[in-house]
């Protein structure tokens, strides 16, 4: 049967490969598979007549029987086939050394066909082969390209983890810097509040001063003036005490009856002026 369609009708085999097709006359499956695989040699499983592709005719007189080397009886010339490509010959035998020739010519063809085939499916499995080990070759550079990227993406996940850890301490010493600020920044306002308030009182002590200094320097002026007046007073009570001391030993020398002469040395003089104190 058919290896695509499953018919059983006008079946042929591929002499090249031995896929199974039907005929051209039901869905033409071995001659697709020609068309795919250029094997150009298929016969008929019923008649066993070979058809070429490639010459587009029956080419079966080249068949020869293996033990005695003897060809396939041709179809007598009364028998007529479908195909008009298919022609007997007038007579049922041909001369030895003509289909000998003949056979050989054929066998020729069909070594080259088959040499050509040959080498085509060796050029394919090369080409598959290389296709494989290019592809190998792409799947290990992608491994390769897909481990370093992991890796890649590892040590991106834990730089991005050590980010995050040194974020989160940035951020609380951040909030911690923002309390020491806001913290400084009030004391600073604390302290320019009792700097003013200690420079008006300082201000203050300082005219308090100033004024309290003035007092004493007019205070020490009034004290030296009186402690003048005083050395003057001292000066005229010790002028005075002399005076009458010295009138007291007059007295007592002209009671004694002793002769006191006025101006002399044993007279006290008056007090003496001295400044303007002595006035009074």
């Amino acid at each position: 049967m058919c290896s695509v369609c499953a018919s059983t009708n006008n079946v042929w085999v591929c002499l090249i490969c031995g896929k199974l097709g039907c005929g051209r006359y039901e869905s033409a499956h071995a001659y697709a598979h020609y068309e795919e695989t250029s094997h150009c040699y298929a016969m008929d499983i019923s008649t066993q007549h070979v058809w070429d592709y490639a010459g587009d005719g029956y080419v079966h007189r080249l068949i020869q029987s293996k033990p005695d080397t003897r060809l396939i009886d041709l179809p007598s010339s009364t028998s007529r086939h479908a195909n008009e490509a298919f022609r007997a010959e007038g007579g049922d035998s041909v001369p030895r050394e003509k289909m000998e020739s003949m056979a050989a010519e054929y066998i020729y063809l069909l070594t080259s066909q088959l040499e050509g085939q040959r080498r085509y499916f060796e050029e394919q499995v090369e080409r598959a082969v290389d296709k494989a080990s290019q592809a190998s070759a792409c799947a290990q550079e992608a491994a390769t390209q897909a481990q370093r990227q992991a890796e890649e993406a590892a040590r991106q996940t834990h730089e991005r983890n050590d980010q995050a850890e040194t974020l989160a301490r940035l951020e609380k010493s951040l909030d911690r810097s923002e309390k020491a600020r806001a913290k400084f920044e009030q004391m600073a306002r604390d302290m320019s509040s009792q700097l003013r308030e200690e420079k008006t009182m300082n201000e203050g002590l300082l005219k308090r001063i100033k004024a309290a200094d003035e007092k004493a320097e007019a205070a020490k002026k009034e004290a030296d003036k009186v402690k003048d007046e005083k050395k003057d007073l001292e000066d005229m009570n010790h002028d005075l005490t002399m005076f009458i001391s010295s009138q007291d030993k007059v007295k007592e020398l002209q009671a004694a009856g002793e002769e006191v002469v006025e101006g002399g040395s044993g007279v006290a003089e008056g007090p003496k002026k001295k400044g303007k104190g002595r006035k009074k």
